[in-house]
């Protein structure tokens, strides 16, 4: 019977360093050679995603931004993005109640972002992030009082959100937050976005049904994604609202936990 696995990137299916086992590799190849399928699914935007993924994953469907974007072979086939005018709304209350936080919105394959980032990325830099919105955008994004880059974070009680709350209590309605804790990041997609959303597209579209679905993630984008699917994989470092969603616990991204499945699966 054919089948399609879904693997998130970042903590979940790359080690810590952004590589991949060779153990890993050989059993997507062997996935891959015995007919079943592989889709991509992460929070990347595309231009990053082939940064990161070996040649045998450059032909498979990616889920990017969470869901709000699907991409083959460099041709997007499915969009859910914020409208502009919410999309702008984010931004104009986070100008005008956070003026120090660093943010950012994605636009067309863009981050635009209102502060250089300390570390090196890919990204224009528009102070005045009002001046770029004119079309609809796959995220708006909060970084963590301006600091976050992005690395995971001890989770001590303490909420890094608490300066959004207003914000978070009056959304527009075709907007949703993301919050993730565990890279102290708060994400805004449109309300329907979701990488269960768009995986349902894609595994439909290969005439599938997520029934046939192998799930693997590590973070709250994961969550929906990983319950929706038949087999639903937490890595063991994941956060506690995707362990809680999972049908099963593997190792840790640092310890081959998607090959571990997949060598079972294969048996």
């Amino acid at each position: 019977m054919r089948r399609i696995i879904a693997l998130d990137l970042d903590e979940t299916l790359l080690r810590s360093d952004k590589s991949l086992s060779s153990r890993t590799l050989d059993l997507l190849q062997q996935w891959r050679e015995h007919g079943n399928e592989i889709v991509v699914a992460t929070g990347r935007p595309p231009r990053s995603v082939d940064e990161v993924i070996p040649d045998l994953l450059q032909d498979v469907p990616w889920v990017c931004y969470n869901g709000a974007e699907v991409q083959l072979n460099g041709r997007t086939t499915f969009v859910d993005l914020i409208p502009t005018e919410s999309a702008r709304h984010l931004v104009d209350w986070a100008l005008k109640s956070l003026p120090a936080w660093r943010m950012g919105v994605e636009i067309d394959n863009t981050l635009y972002v209102n502060r250089p980032f300390d570390r090196p990325k890919r990204y224009v830099l528009a102070p005045d992030l009002l001046e770029v919105i004119h079309q609809p955008a796959a995220k708006v994004l909060f970084f963590d009082q301006g600091q976050n880059d992005y690395t995971p974070t001890a989770m001590n009680g303490e909420d890094p959100f608490i300066h959004l709350r207003p914000l978070l209590s009056a959304l527009p309605p075709d907007t949703r937050p993301m919050l993730s804790q565990k890279y102290r990041l708060a994400q805004f997609l449109s309300a329907t976005a979701d990488k269960a959303v768009a995986l349902r597209f894609v595994v439909e579209g290969l005439g599938l049904s997520m029934e046939q679905t192998i799930a693997f993630g590590d973070d709250v984008n994961d969550a929906q994604m990983v319950k929706e699917a038949g087999l639903g994989v937490a890595v063991a470092n994941a956060a506690p609202e995707v362990l809680a969603a999972a049908d099963r616990v593997t190792a840790s991204n640092d310890e081959d936990g998607v090959a571990l499945v997949l060598e079972e699966l294969l048996a």
